[in-house]
C-alpha cells in the first residue's frame, strides 16, 4: 500500500486474472490485415472454455476496487462486436495516431519524418542522382539560352527607320519667277502667275518651290541682286500680299518654298550705302561701317588699296571721288560689298532673316556664300599667273591670274553659317518646324564639305553640288561615278547630300548631256540618296536661249538659261495669261514643236512623264527615304546601284551613260539581286513598266536607265 492509502499489486498478482495483451493490426500496412481483422481492431482468446470472459464489462483486478489507468482506457472503448472466438472494438485516436507512426516506421520511405528522410536522402546514391539531374536542368537552360541568342544574332534583324525631315524627303524645284509665268501680260513672270501653276508643280511631284530673287531692285538694276531692300518685293513681280498669298496657297498643299538671301552685298542705291558715304568719320556715321571702305595707295591715295581682282573682271574697288576713298565690290561696281564683320551688320541681316520667316518662309539659299569675307589687313593675293586684263584701266591680273586666299573661302564664313544655322534652329525650336538653309559653293571638296559644319558646329543643311553640273554627254559611267562616289565618300556619314540638275547661273540640264542622257540622269540624281535640285523646264528638256549683247564681264539678268517657259504650242508658248506682245526674253523655237508642257504630258516616253513618275516612285518609299545605298557595279559605259530597307521592297537603279548598247551581269552582285526582278521605271528602251526584266545579264540600250524591283526576303537560316 502506497502512502495513499491505495494497495499496490505486484506485475504477477496484477496478471493473473487480466485479459492477454492486446495485438494491434492495420491493413493498410499488414498484407495479412484482412485475416487479423481491420484498422484498430484488437482480438483477444478467451481464457476458459470457448466463452467470452467479460460479457462487456469492464475487467477489474482481482483486489483492486478501482484500477488507476485501466478504468480510463476502457471507458473510452465504445461497445463492441462479439463472436465465438473474439472480442473487436475501436482503438482511441491518440493510440491509433502513435501505433501507425509506429508500423510506418517499419515501411521503405514513404511518410518518413524530416530526420529519417534526411538520412535516406544524405546517401551517396541520392546525393549523385540529386547532382545528376539538377546538371540535366541547367544544361538544357543554358543550351536554351544559347540557342536564342545564336536566333537573335543571326537571324536578319530589320533596323528602325531613321526619321527624314521634309527637306530630306523633298524635291526641290528652282524657279526663276521672271521666267515661269505671267499673270498680267507685260512678258515678265510674277508671283500671281507662280501661284497659278502650284497645282502643276504639285502634280509633278515637287515638294519645295526655292524662288529667285524678288527683293525691290534699283531702278537701274541690271542684275536680280542689285538689291535697295530686303523686306520688300520688286513691282515687277508683285506685292507683299502677293507673296503671302503664294506662301499660304503653297503651304496648304503641303509644300515648301525658300527665299534667296544674299548677305554679300547691296546695291550702290541701297540706304545703308548712301548714308555710308556721308561721313569718313567712322565715330560720326555709323553707317560707315556698314561696307569695306579704304583709303587709297600711292601719291595722294590715288591707287586702289591693293590688288584684288572683281569676279568680273577689273579692280575689286571702285573710288568715291566725293569722300577721295575706296569701296569694296568683288561684283558689279554696283555691289558694293557688306562688312559681315560688323556686329551692327550682323544684326540687319537676322532682322531680315526674322522678317521672312515671320510671313512663313520655309528656308534660305544662302548666294555668293565664299565671298562673304576678305582680308582684314587687306594682303595682296598672290599671283599665280602673269596673264592681264588689258581692257581695264589701268590693266589688272585676270582673275584666274590670283590665288583669292585673301578673298574667297575665309574661316570666318563657317563662323557666321553656323550663326545663321542656331538662329535658324532657335526659331524653329519656338515654332515647331525646320528652316533649311543651303549654298552655293566652289572649290575642291574638302572647301565644300566645310559648309556642313566644322569645330562640331552645324553649317548649312547641304551645300549645293556643283560638281554634278561638270559631267556632259561624253562623261561615261567612269565620270559620273567618280562624281557620286567623290561626293559620298568626302562627306560624313552624319550630313545630307544634294544632286543638281540645273540652276540659272550654269547650262541647262539637255545642253549639257543631250536629250538622251538627260534621261538617266534625272534617274541618277532622283533615285541616290540625298535631296534633288532641278531647276524649272528640266522636265521637258527645256534648252538655252540665244542672248545677244550678253558676255562674261557683266552680271545679266538675261542669261542663257532664263528663258520663258514654254507651256503649249500656242503663239505665246502660254507662257502669258492671255496674249504677249513682248518677252522679257525671248523664247526658244522648239516650243512649237514638242518642248512645251502640254505636249510632253500626251507623250508617255517623254522627260516630262519620266520626271513625275520618278517623284512617284521615290515618294514614301522607305528604300529610298531611308535605306541602304549600295554601289554594284559602275565601269566604262554603266553606273548600277542598290536601294534597299530592310523588310521592304529593294531596287535597281541601272544606268548605261554611253550612246552604245551594253550587257552587265547584275544578277549575285549584291546578296538580295535575283536572277529576274520587275520593271517599275524605264527609259530609252521597248521595255515596259511591270514587266520583268533578266539580270543575268542585264542588256542595256544605249543611255537607257532602268529600274526594278523585288520583294523583301528573309535570310534563311
Amino acid at each position: 500500500m502506497d502512502h495513499n492509502g491505495i494497495t499496490m499489486l505486484s506485475a504477477k498478482q496484477l496478471h493473473a486474472d487480466v485479459p492477454p495483451p492486446l495485438a494491434y493490426t492495420n491493413a493498410a500496412f499488414d498484407p495479412d490485415g484482412a485475416k487479423r481483422g481491420s484498422v484498430g481492431n484488437i482480438s483477444t482468446a478467451s481464457r476458459g472454455s470457448g466463452k467470452s470472459g467479460t460479457n462487456g464489462k469492464v475487467p477489474q483486478a482481482p483486489g483492486v476496487p478501482n484500477a488507476p489507468g485501466l478504468e480510463n482506457i476502457y471507458s473510452e472503448l465504445p461497445p463492441q462486436k462479439r463472436d465465438s472466438g473474439s472480442v473487436e472494438f475501436d482503438i482511441p485516436k491518440k493510440v491509433q495516431s502513435r501505433e501507425r507512426l509506429k508500423s510506418i516506421s517499419d515501411g521503405p520511405y514513404r511518410g518518413m519524418g524530416k530526420e529519417e528522410l534526411l538520412r535516406y536522402s544524405s546517401k551517396p546514391l541520392w546525393r549523385n542522382l540529386r547532382y545528376v539531374c539538377i546538371s540535366i536542368v541547367l544544361t538544357g537552360w543554358l543550351a536554351l539560352l544559347i540557342t536564342v541568342i545564336a536566333l537573335v544574332l543571326t537571324y536578319p534583324q530589320c533596323k528602325a527607320a531613321q526619321e527624314r525631315d521634309w527637306w530630306q524627303k523633298t524635291v526641290i524645284y528652282r524657279v526663276y519667277v521672271r521666267s515661269f509665268q505671267d499673270s498680267n501680260n507685260d512678258g515678265n513672270g510674277d508671283i500671281n502667275g507662280l501661284r497659278k501653276q502650284l497645282d502643276y508643280l504639285n502634280d509633278l511631284g515637287v515638294n519645295t518651290i526655292a524662288l529667285s530673287p524678288i527683293y525691290r531692285l534699283a531702278l537701274d538694276a541690271t542684275s536680280d541682286t542689285q538689291i535697295v531692300s530686303h523686306t520688300d518685293i520688286d513691282p515687277m513681280f508683285g506685292t507683299l500680299d502677293d507673296f503671302k498669298l503664294l506662301v499660304n496657297e503653297t503651304h496648304s498643299r503641303g509644300m515648301h518654298i525658300t527665299l534667296d538671301f544674299i548677305p554679300n552685298h547691296t546695291s550702290k542705291n541701297h540706304s545703308w550705302f548712301l548714308q555710308s558715304k556721308e561721313d569718313k568719320d567712322g565715330r560720326l556715321n555709323p553707317y560707315r561701317s556698314y561696307y569695306v571702305w579704304s583709303d587709297g595707295r600711292g601719291t595722294n591715295g590715288l591707287l586702289e588699296p591693293n590688288n584684288w581682282v572683281s569676279v568680273y573682271q577689273c579692280s575689286a574697288w571702285t573710288k568715291d571721288d566725293l569722300l577721295n576713298t575706296f569701296y569694296l565690290h568683288q561684283f558689279e561696281s554696283t555691289e558694293p560689298e557688306l562688312n559681315l564683320r560688323s556686329e551692327k551688320v550682323r544684326v540687319e541681316l537676322e532682322a531680315i532673316l526674322h522678317f521672312w520667316l515671320d510671313l512663313g518662309v520655309d528656308g534660305f539659299y544662302i548666294r555668293d556664300s565664299d565671298y562673304l569675307f576678305e582680308d582684314y589687313d587687306l594682303r595682296d593675293d598672290t599671283a599665280v599667273d602673269n596673264a592681264t586684263n588689258t581692257d581695264c584701266k589701268p590693266a589688272v591680273p585676270v582673275y584666274e591670274a590670283l590665288n583669292h586666299k585673301h578673298t574667297k573661302g575665309l574661316s570666318e564664313v563657317f563662323d557666321i553659317l553656323a550663326r545663321w544655322r542656331a538662329y535658324l534652329d532657335d526659331y524653329g525650336n519656338k515654332t515647331g518646324k525646320y528652316r533649311i538653309m543651303f549654298a552655293d559653293v566652289e572649290g575642291p571638296y574638302k572647301h565644300v564639305m566645310n559648309y556642313y559644319g566644322i569645330f562640331n558646329r552645324d553649317g548649312v543643311d547641304f551645300p549645293l553640288n556643283t560638281f554634278s553640273l561638270d559631267l556632259n554627254d561624253t562623261t561615261g559611267g567612269l565620270g559620273v561615278g567618280k562624281m557620286v562616289t567623290a561626293w559620298m565618300d568626302n562627306m560624313s556619314t552624319q550630313r545630307w547630300p544634294s544632286w543638281m540638275g540645273g540652276d540659272d547661273r550654269s547650262e541647262r540640264l539637255v545642253d549639257r548631256l543631250g536629250n538622251k542622257m538627260a534621261g538617266p540622269y534625272l534617274i541618277l540624281v532622283m533615285l541616290l540618296p540625298g535631296t534633288p535640285y532641278l531647276y524649272y523646264g528640266d522636265e521637258i528638256g527645256l534648252k538655252s536661249v540665244v542672248t545677244p549683247n550678253v558676255t562674261s564681264s557683266v552680271r545679266s539678268a538675261r542669261l542663257p538659261m532664263r528663258g520663258p517657259m514654254p507651256w503649249s504650242n500656242r503663239t505665246d508658248a502660254g507662257f502669258c495669261a492671255d496674249f504677249c506682245k513682248e518677252f522679257w526674253m525671248q523664247l526658244h523655237p522648239d516650243f512649237k514643236e514638242d518642248m512645251n508642257v502640254e505636249a510632253q504630258k500626251r507623250n508617255p516616253e517623254s522627260l516630262w512623264n519620266l520626271f513625275k513618275n520618278l517623284t512617284s516612285l521615290r515618294k514614301d518609299k522607305p528604300a529610298f527615304e531611308f535605306g541602304d545605298y549600295v554601289l554594284v557595279l559602275n565601269d566604262e559605259e554603266a553606273f548600277a546601284f542598290v536601294r534597299e530597307f530592310d523588310g521592304e521592297k529593294g531596287y535597281l537603279v541601272a544606268l548605261n551613260f554611253v550612246n552604245t548598247e551594253t550587257k552587265k551581269t547584275l544578277a549575285g552582285k549584291h546578296s538580295t539581286i535575283p536572277g529576274s526582278a520587275t520593271i517599275e521605271i524605264t527609259w530609252g528602251s521597248s521595255r515596259r513598266q511591270g514587266g520583268s526584266a533578266g539580270l543575268d545579264p542585264l542588256a542595256l540600250a544605249p543611255f537607257e536607265g532602268i529600274v526594278v524591283s523585288w520583294d523583301y526576303k528573309a535570310k534563311e537560316l
